[in-house]
């Protein structure tokens, strides 16, 4: 007891410096947890981001694939509507057709 009546100062000023030092790595800490999951979210972004790019470039090529098959599917249409026509032709030409039988 007779040191702590000496030291008295001491003693208060080292449990200072002990609070101090412990409230001085609380912060540390948070700030490497907050800097941590900066990088974390960053890299989630950055994520994100690319693979919105994959997907719209897939969205690109498939309406570009999309246009392709309706120009085939109009062409076959338009190959299957001049067909009809020859054929509505050539049944209007063989309805016309007279045949003359000439005895000698």
């Amino acid at each position: 007891m007779e040191w702590i009546k000496l030291h008295w100062k001491e003693v208060v000023i080292v449990l200072l410096v002990l609070f101090g030092l412990n409230k001085c790595t609380q912060s540390c800490n948070r700030a490497t947890t907050i800097d941590e999951k900066v990088t974390e979210i960053t890299v989630i972004e950055n994520t994100k981001d690319s693979i919105i790019n994959i997907l719209n470039d897939s969205i690109t090529k498939m309406n570009i694939r999309l246009q392709v098959y309706q120009e085939k599917v109009a062409g076959l249409n338009q190959a299957l509507s001049i067909q009809d026509e020859a054929n509505k032709r050539i049944s209007e030409a063989k309805k016309n057709i007279n045949v003359q039988v000439r005895q000698k």
